[in-house]
Protein backbone atom coordinates (compact mmCIF):
# COMPACT_ATOMS: atom_id res chain seq x y z
CA UNK A 1 0.00 0.00 0.00
CA UNK A 2 1.37 3.26 -1.12
CA UNK A 3 2.95 5.73 1.71
CA UNK A 4 0.20 8.53 2.27
CA UNK A 5 2.20 10.84 4.52
CA UNK A 6 3.69 13.71 3.36
CA UNK A 7 7.65 13.59 3.67
CA UNK A 8 7.10 16.49 6.09
CA UNK A 9 4.70 14.20 8.30
CA UNK A 10 7.32 11.17 7.31
CA UNK A 11 10.25 13.07 9.42
CA UNK A 12 8.38 14.17 12.25
CA UNK A 13 6.79 10.70 12.70
CA UNK A 14 10.09 9.23 12.92
CA UNK A 15 11.22 11.89 15.01
CA UNK A 16 8.32 11.34 17.86
CA UNK A 17 9.17 6.95 17.15
CA UNK A 18 13.46 8.74 18.53
CA UNK A 19 11.57 10.55 21.27
CA UNK A 20 9.40 8.42 22.56
CA UNK A 21 12.21 5.98 23.10
CA UNK A 22 14.61 8.16 24.58
CA UNK A 23 11.47 9.42 26.99
CA UNK A 24 11.52 5.94 28.63
CA UNK A 25 13.80 8.02 31.44
CA UNK A 26 12.36 11.26 30.59
CA UNK A 27 12.93 13.24 34.59
CA UNK A 28 16.21 11.36 35.74
CA UNK A 29 18.61 13.41 34.56
CA UNK A 30 17.48 16.33 37.35
CA UNK A 31 17.89 13.71 39.92
CA UNK A 32 20.88 12.65 38.40
CA UNK A 33 22.84 15.68 38.42
CA UNK A 34 23.37 15.27 42.51
CA UNK A 35 24.51 12.02 42.06
CA UNK A 36 27.20 12.36 38.79
CA UNK A 37 29.57 14.67 37.79
CA UNK A 38 28.36 14.18 34.05
CA UNK A 39 25.29 15.52 31.99
CA UNK A 40 23.31 13.82 29.49
CA UNK A 41 24.86 15.73 26.92
CA UNK A 42 28.11 14.80 28.14
CA UNK A 43 27.47 11.48 27.52
CA UNK A 44 26.10 12.36 23.75
CA UNK A 45 29.38 14.96 23.22
CA UNK A 46 31.26 11.56 24.15
CA UNK A 47 29.23 9.51 21.90
CA UNK A 48 29.38 11.29 19.08
CA UNK A 49 33.29 11.95 19.65
CA UNK A 50 34.10 8.33 19.25
CA UNK A 51 31.31 7.82 15.87
CA UNK A 52 33.63 10.05 14.46
CA UNK A 53 37.00 9.19 15.17
CA UNK A 54 36.25 5.29 15.21
CA UNK A 55 32.45 4.60 13.81
CA UNK A 56 29.30 3.15 15.53
CA UNK A 57 30.86 -0.19 16.72
CA UNK A 58 33.10 1.63 18.71
CA UNK A 59 30.40 4.04 20.55
CA UNK A 60 29.98 1.14 23.88
CA UNK A 61 29.28 2.24 27.23
CA UNK A 62 31.96 1.15 28.86
CA UNK A 63 34.33 2.80 26.33
CA UNK A 64 32.43 6.00 27.03
CA UNK A 65 32.94 5.62 30.77
CA UNK A 66 36.59 5.10 30.47
CA UNK A 67 36.85 8.15 28.26
CA UNK A 68 34.96 9.97 30.79
CA UNK A 69 36.59 8.80 33.89
CA UNK A 70 33.44 7.88 35.36
CA UNK A 71 31.70 4.18 36.45
CA UNK A 72 29.35 2.77 33.78
CA UNK A 73 26.60 3.04 36.63
CA UNK A 74 25.96 7.35 35.64
CA UNK A 75 25.02 6.14 32.13
CA UNK A 76 21.57 4.22 33.59
CA UNK A 77 20.55 7.72 34.50
CA UNK A 78 20.15 8.87 31.48
CA UNK A 79 20.06 6.62 28.91
CA UNK A 80 18.13 2.74 29.20
CA UNK A 81 20.75 1.00 27.32
CA UNK A 82 23.07 1.33 24.34
CA UNK A 83 20.22 1.32 21.63
CA UNK A 84 18.89 4.70 23.70
CA UNK A 85 21.61 6.37 23.47
CA UNK A 86 22.02 5.45 19.56
CA UNK A 87 18.64 6.52 19.26
CA UNK A 88 19.66 9.64 21.11
CA UNK A 89 22.56 10.40 18.52
CA UNK A 90 19.90 10.20 15.71
CA UNK A 91 17.95 12.31 17.09
CA UNK A 92 20.31 14.96 17.44
CA UNK A 93 21.52 14.62 14.36
CA UNK A 94 18.52 14.99 12.70
CA UNK A 95 17.39 18.23 14.94
CA UNK A 96 16.86 21.50 13.00
CA UNK A 97 19.85 23.46 14.85
CA UNK A 98 22.39 20.96 13.69
CA UNK A 99 20.94 21.48 9.97
CA UNK A 100 22.40 23.77 7.58
CA UNK A 101 19.88 24.08 5.24
CA UNK A 102 16.83 25.02 8.22
CA UNK A 103 19.04 27.36 9.30
CA UNK A 104 19.90 29.12 5.80
CA UNK A 105 15.94 29.55 5.46
CA UNK A 106 15.74 30.82 8.91
CA UNK A 107 18.78 33.72 8.38
CA UNK A 108 18.37 34.11 4.41
CA UNK A 109 15.79 37.14 3.42
CA UNK A 110 12.90 36.71 0.48
CA UNK A 111 15.50 36.01 -1.91
CA UNK A 112 15.46 32.10 -3.07
CA UNK A 113 18.89 33.37 -4.19
CA UNK A 114 19.97 34.29 -0.51
CA UNK A 115 19.14 31.46 0.66
CA UNK A 116 21.00 29.11 -1.41
CA UNK A 117 23.80 31.61 -0.78
CA UNK A 118 23.80 30.85 2.78
CA UNK A 119 22.89 26.98 2.48
CA UNK A 120 26.24 26.70 0.69
CA UNK A 121 28.08 28.89 2.81
CA UNK A 122 26.89 27.12 6.05
CA UNK A 123 28.34 23.99 4.30
CA UNK A 124 31.54 25.52 3.21
CA UNK A 125 31.79 27.28 6.70
CA UNK A 126 30.88 24.43 8.65
CA UNK A 127 27.65 26.76 10.40
CA UNK A 128 25.33 24.43 11.83
CA UNK A 129 26.81 22.02 10.07
CA UNK A 130 29.60 19.26 11.07
CA UNK A 131 31.14 17.10 7.61
CA UNK A 132 33.01 14.84 10.17
CA UNK A 133 29.54 14.11 11.60
CA UNK A 134 27.63 14.04 8.97
CA UNK A 135 30.22 11.71 7.33
CA UNK A 136 30.06 8.94 10.10
CA UNK A 137 26.02 8.80 9.87
CA UNK A 138 26.66 7.75 6.56
CA UNK A 139 28.88 5.60 7.26
CA UNK A 140 26.40 4.10 10.08
CA UNK A 141 23.89 3.99 7.84
CA UNK A 142 25.12 1.38 5.80
CA UNK A 143 24.38 -1.67 8.02
CA UNK A 144 21.76 0.59 10.22
CA UNK A 145 18.09 0.40 9.60
CA UNK A 146 17.39 3.56 11.73
CA UNK A 147 20.41 5.49 10.80
CA UNK A 148 19.19 4.50 7.12
CA UNK A 149 16.00 5.73 7.90
CA UNK A 150 16.83 9.18 8.92
CA UNK A 151 19.41 9.71 6.80
CA UNK A 152 16.61 8.97 4.03
CA UNK A 153 14.52 11.68 5.84
CA UNK A 154 17.03 14.41 6.09
CA UNK A 155 18.36 14.00 2.56
CA UNK A 156 14.75 13.83 0.95
CA UNK A 157 13.48 16.83 3.47
CA UNK A 158 16.48 19.00 2.13
CA UNK A 159 15.96 18.17 -1.63
CA UNK A 160 12.24 18.75 -1.51
CA UNK A 161 13.05 22.29 0.32
CA UNK A 162 15.68 23.37 -2.72
CA UNK A 163 13.33 22.05 -5.21
CA UNK A 164 10.61 24.53 -3.20
CA UNK A 165 13.36 27.26 -3.87
CA UNK A 166 13.90 26.30 -7.29
CA UNK A 167 10.31 26.57 -7.82
CA UNK A 168 10.56 30.09 -6.84
CA UNK A 169 13.05 31.21 -9.22
CA UNK A 170 10.07 30.12 -12.03
CA UNK A 171 11.27 26.39 -12.78
CA UNK A 172 9.26 24.03 -14.14
CA UNK A 173 8.46 21.48 -11.40
CA UNK A 174 10.59 18.60 -12.80
CA UNK A 175 13.67 21.00 -13.53
CA UNK A 176 13.33 22.48 -10.10
CA UNK A 177 13.72 18.59 -8.54
CA UNK A 178 16.78 17.86 -10.98
CA UNK A 179 18.07 21.28 -9.98
CA UNK A 180 17.74 20.65 -6.27
CA UNK A 181 19.18 17.08 -6.47
CA UNK A 182 22.37 18.05 -8.09
CA UNK A 183 23.17 20.91 -5.99
CA UNK A 184 22.53 18.74 -2.58
CA UNK A 185 24.62 16.23 -3.74
CA UNK A 186 27.43 18.29 -5.36
CA UNK A 187 27.86 20.18 -1.39
CA UNK A 188 27.13 16.42 0.22
CA UNK A 189 29.81 14.95 -2.26
CA UNK A 190 32.62 17.18 -1.48
CA UNK A 191 32.78 15.37 1.96
CA UNK A 192 31.52 12.17 0.74
CA UNK A 193 34.09 11.43 -1.35
CA UNK A 194 36.98 13.14 1.00
CA UNK A 195 37.79 16.06 -1.10
CA UNK A 196 40.30 18.39 0.94
CA UNK A 197 40.08 21.81 0.04
CA UNK A 198 40.55 24.74 2.60
CA UNK A 199 38.01 27.44 2.95
CA UNK A 200 39.60 30.11 0.54
CA UNK A 201 39.85 27.54 -2.36
CA UNK A 202 36.13 26.66 -2.29
CA UNK A 203 34.86 30.24 -1.58
CA UNK A 204 37.10 31.25 -4.50
CA UNK A 205 35.17 28.22 -6.57
CA UNK A 206 31.67 29.62 -5.43
CA UNK A 207 30.72 32.08 -7.61
CA UNK A 208 31.59 29.01 -10.73
CA UNK A 209 29.93 26.55 -8.88
CA UNK A 210 26.89 29.04 -8.07
CA UNK A 211 26.51 29.79 -12.06
CA UNK A 212 26.22 26.27 -13.16
CA UNK A 213 24.55 24.88 -10.32
CA UNK A 214 21.97 27.78 -9.98
CA UNK A 215 22.08 28.92 -13.71
CA UNK A 216 22.38 32.53 -11.87
CA UNK A 217 25.35 34.97 -11.26
CA UNK A 218 26.46 35.09 -7.91
CA UNK A 219 25.53 38.11 -6.72
CA UNK A 220 27.87 41.11 -6.29
CA UNK A 221 29.16 41.17 -2.70
CA UNK A 222 27.41 37.88 -1.81
CA UNK A 223 30.69 37.22 0.13
CA UNK A 224 31.66 40.59 1.21
CA UNK A 225 33.77 39.48 4.55
CA UNK A 226 35.06 35.96 3.80
CA UNK A 227 38.29 37.38 2.50
CA UNK A 228 40.29 38.39 -0.40
CA UNK A 229 39.98 34.82 -2.23
CA UNK A 230 36.14 34.97 -2.10
CA UNK A 231 35.90 38.20 -3.86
Amino acid sequence: MANTKSLAQQFLYYKDILLAANNSVEGSENTARGNTKNTREDWLAEARKVLIEEGVDRVKIDRLAKNLKVTRGGFYWFFKNREDLLNSLLEDWMDSKNDPLSQAMQTAGDNPLDTIIQFCLNLIMEHSFSPSLDTAVRDWSRNSGNAKRAIDLVDNRRIEALADIFKKLKYPREEAFIRARILYFHQVGYYAMGLHETHEQRLKYLPLYFKQLTGFDLPRGALKGFGKEAR
